[in-house]
Formats: structure tokens, C-alpha cells, sequence
């Protein structure tokens, strides 16, 4: 079955990342960089993240961009929702 193009999808997803310490600084400029993220609990060696993004792709390159820091031990997908939305027009 192929995937219909107008159809639109609304992902909410949480991750959590396991750190150094000194990761920190980094992953904070990240997430403000990133489109849709946001970290939502955080002690010295983990993070928890809140995605909102209109595909996975946007969640899967975010989650690649987690795991290339420095320092960034471990990122795992916890939770993964799908709201399909209305086409528009």
C-alpha cells in the first residue's frame, strides 16, 4: 500500500539521553537550534526531550544529531504518538 502524499501527520515523541556531565553546554545549544525540540526534565547525566515535528524525519534527524555529541552516551525513543491531520486545500 503506498503512503498517501496530501495526508499530514502531527508526531509527538519523548526521548531520553543519557550524558556526561560536561555534555551539558553542548546539548543545550542543540536542542535550541533544533526545530521542535525541547528538554523538559534534566539533572547532570540525563535529559529528558519533547519532539513535535509534522514527520519522523525530523525526528530521526534529531535523534542522529543527539547521538553525534560529544559526550552523549545513550538516546532513546520512550514515547511516539501519531495525529494524522486534515489535508489542506
Amino acid at each position: 500500500m503506498k503512503p498517501d502524499a496530501a495526508r499530514r501527520e502531527w508526531h509527538l515523541a519523548s526521548l531520553v539521553v543519557r550524558h556526561h556531565p560536561e555534555a551539558l553546554p553542548a546539548l543545550a545549544e542543540a536542542v535550541d537550534a533544533a526545530e521542535g525540540l525541547e528538554i523538559a526534565l534534566q539533572d547532570e547525566t540525563r535529559s529528558v526531550l519533547v519532539q513535535e515535528s509534522d514527520g519522523t524525519a525530523g525526528l530521526m534527524a534529531n535523534i542522529d544529531m543527539l547521538h553525534a555529541l560529544p559526550g552523549v552516551v545513550t538516546v532513546n525513543l520512550v514515547y511516539h504518538h501519531i495525529e494524522p491531520q486534515e489535508p489542506t486545500g
